[in-house]
């Protein structure tokens, strides 16, 4: 079902595009590529489509009230199938916002940075694992409202959702999901300080919850989540962290990450720390270290990464892998 929702949507925006009407004119459509090649020099080494992303939204002229999103993307990380992601529809009214549909429940600092704009490589592994559906197909069902003051110093946002991710539908569903974000951005001159909070509770049934637990666990139960974060930003310079739990019943699983960026006119140099425990009994739960490069060509329209990962044990480099990845946008 999703493929011909995803190709009825590429038709669509085929012929939206190709004609001067009023709905052309009330939508902006965007996408980007990531082309990555990656070798530990040993035994492995690789290409892939990291992203293929597009998306369609409509302008401000589209509605005072309401607006709309339908996001696709296609990876090699899923076997090359076109992955249907967001349909939202909201409705605004003063400061206040209403999102509908399918999306990413707002939990973390890092999960709502576009990882376009990111000067990492990938997101740290305890954000991937640790957000509410991180590993349940990122995204949820529901409904969520925002709030955010008039100078935007403050956001917050609650939403109850399915509770189950995206990768299947449950007719007969016995659980749900609610969440909250609240964060504070302090402007400082040219510079800014960000920091805040995200809670989740979820009653959960049934989850295969890969990566956090072991793939033969079905949980059932209480799953209760935390995360705190900061950032601090100039136009030189970034810093960020930001500390993530997980409460299954009586289990406990957490990390926490330190990203780092210098930007040296249209070069940026990276440094990254990230800790993450499961509860897996048989993996390793040593720290990843990041150190990277980047160029950015035309600002992140086109933008060229190089990225070196490796963890330390003994203090032996173990498990390096280097990454080059050049990013181009459509539009």
């Amino acid at each position: 079902m999703k493929n011909y929702i995803v190709i009825f949507f590429l038709l669509s925006s085929n012929v939206i595009f190709s004609q001067e009407n009023k709905l052309q004119k009330s939508t902006e459509w965007h996408g980007y590529a990531q082309l990555r090649a990656y070798s530990n020099f040993e035994d492995n080494t690789d290409f892939m489509l990291r992203r293929l992303k597009l998306w369609m939204k409509s302008k401000p002229n589209f509605s005072e009230h309401w607006s709309y999103k339908i996001q696709t993307t296609i990876t090699s990380l899923k076997q090359e199938k076109f992955f249907f992601q967001d349909a939202k529809i909201a409705y605004k009214t003063g400061k206040f916002s209403f999102d509908f549909g399918q999306f990413i429940p707002e939990y973390s600092l890092q999960r709502f940075q576009h990882d376009y704009k990111l000067p990492i490589i990938e997101r740290a592994t305890v954000i991937n694992c640790l957000i509410p559906n991180g590993t349940l197909g990122v995204r949820d069902i529901g409904i969520q409202a925002n709030y955010t003051t008039k100078n935007k110093v403050l956001k917050t946002h609650a939403g109850i959702f399915n509770g189950y991710g995206i990768k299947e539908y449950r007719f007969n569903n016995q659980g749900y999901m609610l969440t909250n974000k609240s964060e504070i951005t302090i402007p400082i001159n040219d510079k800014s300080l960000n920091f805040g909070y995200s809670l989740q509770y979820r009653k959960a049934e049934n989850l295969k919850i890969s990566k956090v637990l072991a793939d033969t666990v079905l949980f059932t139960g209480n799953d209760f989540r935390y995360d705190v974060f900061a950032m601090f930003k100039s136009e030189k310079f970034v810093l960020q962290a930001e500390y993530l739990s997980a409460y299954l019943n009586d289990n406990i699983t957490n990390g926490w990450y330190v990203l780092s960026a210098i930007n040296i006119k249209k070069s940026q140099v990276v440094f990254s720390y990230e800790d993450y425990n499961d509860l897996i009994e048989t993996t390793h739960n040593n720290p990843f270290y990041h150190i990277g490069y980047n160029y950015l060509f035309n600002k992140n329209k086109i933008k060229l990464f190089l990225d070196n990962t490796f963890q330390v044990q003994n203090q032996k480099i173990e498990n390096y892998i280097a990454s080059l990845q050049l990013q181009l946008f459509f539009n």
